[in-house]
C-alpha cells in the first residue's frame, strides 16, 4: 500500500508538500500540486478517499436524502437504507445518510460541495422541489418513491394503487362490508408525501367501486397512536369488521387494542397490511399483507444511481406489484352470521 511518503518521491517533492497539497493549509502551485494529483493517481493511494476524489474529480460517495421529521428513525425505513447500503457497499461507494429538512437551498448546498457524486431521494412529494432543483442543475438523482410528474427520472416505487385495490378487493371477497383504512400522519398527507396520498385516493376508489362502506383515518407511526386510532375507530363504528393499514409500524397496537375490547382476530376483525415480510411475520397473529420490499426498493434505488454514475443515461421507473400473502390475521366476514 502506498504512502505519502512514496507520493512525495514519485512528485520530486517535500513530504509537507503532499500533507499540504491534500489538507489545502498552505497554498502550493497549480504544477506542483498536479504532479502530486498525479502520483496519487499513479499509486492509488489509499485508505483516504480524499486523495482519491481530488485526483479524479470524483468523491465515489453517494446520499441518501431522508429528511426526518421526527428523532426516530422507524425501524422499517432502516430497511430502506441497508438495501441503499448492501448495493454501494459492493460497488465501493460511500454513503452519506442525510436527515436535514428537504430544503431546497439545503440540497443546493450539498451538491456544490463535492463531497458527493449524486443523490437518492426518499420521502418523495408529488410536487417536490427538490426535483425541480436537481433537474434544474443537471445533477444525478434517483427516487425511491415518485412524483406526480416523472419524465425522464429514473425512480422505484411501490403500486399503491394496485395494493389498496387488491386489499379491499380480497376483504370483499370474504364478505367484508365496511372497512377502515389506518394510514400514516396527516401532516404527511398535507405536504403532499407521495405514499400517503396515493393510498388514500386509492383506497377512497376501491372502496366507491366496490360499493363497500369506508372509513379512513390518519394515524401517526407509533404503536400508541396506532391502539388509540383504532380505540377511537371500533368507539365511533364498531360495525368495522376489517382494517387495513398501510403504517408499517403501528400493527403491534392494531392488534393489542382489538384484543383490549375482548375481540378476536380474525373471527370479529381481520387485518390486512401493506408492509414488509419480516414484520408480517412477527405480528400475532401473522398478518396477511401485500409484502412491501423495502429492502429490495433501497437496492434498485441504489443501483439505479450508480449506473447513472457509470454512464447508462436511460432512465428506469419500477412501480411493483408484489403478491398478497394470506396468512392468520384475515378470514370471513362473521357478523351477522348465526353459528
Amino acid at each position: 500500500m502506498a504512502t505519502m511518503a512514496d507520493i512525495a518521491r514519485r512528485a520530486g517533492v517535500a513530504l509537507s508538500t503532499v500533507s499540504h497539497t491534500l489538507s489545502g493549509k498552505r497554498p502550493v502551485s497549480e504544477e506542483v500540486r498536479q504532479r502530486v494529483l498525479q502520483a496519487i493517481a499513479d499509486l492509488e493511494y489509499e485508505p483516504h478517499a480524499l486523495a482519491r476524489a481530488l485526483a479524479t474529480k470524483r468523491s465515489r460517495t453517494v446520499a441518501l436524502l431522508y429528511p426526518a421529521l421526527s428523532s426516530n428513525l422507524p425501524e422499517p425505513h432502516a430497511e430502506f437504507i441497508s438495501g441503499v447500503l448492501q448495493v454501494t457497499s459492493q460497488r465501493k461507494y460511500g454513503l452519506l445518510l442525510w436527515t436535514a429538512p428537504d430544503e431546497e437551498q439545503e440540497v443546493l448546498s450539498m451538491t456544490q460541495r463535492g463531497f458527493i457524486d449524486g443523490l437518492i431521494l426518499m420521502e418523495t412529494r408529488l410536487e417536490d422541489p427538490r426535483v425541480a432543483l436537481l433537474q434544474k442543475h443537471h445533477y444525478p438523482f434517483t427516487m425511491i418513491g415518485r412524483c406526480k410528474e416523472n419524465a425522464g427520472i429514473s425512480f422505484v416505487d411501490l403500486d399503491f394503487d394496485y395494493a389498496l385495490h387488491t386489499c379491499v378487493e380480497y376483504l370483499a371477497g370474504l364478505g367484508h362490508k365496511h372497512i377502515a383504512f389506518l394510514n400514516h400522519a396527516s401532516y404527511l398527507f398535507e405536504r403532499g408525501t407521495g405514499y400517503v396520498v396515493r393510498a388514500e385516493e386509492a383506497f377512497q376508489h376501491a372502496i366507491a367501486q366496490w360499493e363497500l362502506e369506508g372509513v379512513a383515518s390518519p394515524c401517526e407511526s407509533d404503536t400508541q397512536s396506532g391502539y388509540e386510532a383504532v380505540n377511537s375507530l371500533l368507539a365511533t363504528d364498531p360495525s368495522i369488521t376489517a382494517i387495513i393499514t398501510s403504517n408499517a409500524w403501528i400493527s403491534g397496537g392494531i392488534t393489542r387494542a382489538i384484543y383490549d375490547k375482548n375481540l378476536k382476530i380474525p373471527e370479529d376483525i381481520s387485518l390486512v397490511g401493506i408492509i414488509p415480510p419480516r414484520v408480517a411475520e412477527m405480528t400475532n397473529p401473522t398478518l396477511t399483507a401485500i409484502d412491501f420490499p423495502f429492502y429490495e426498493m433501497g437496492r434498485m434505488g441504489a443501483d439505479m444511481l450508480l449506473r447513472q454514475l457509470e454512464g447508462e443515461e436511460v432512465a428506469t421507473q419500477l412501480l411493483l406489484t408484489p403478491p398478497l400473502t394470506i396468512r392468520q390475521s384475515s378470514g370471513p366476514c362473521m357478523k351477522g352470521v348465526e353459528v
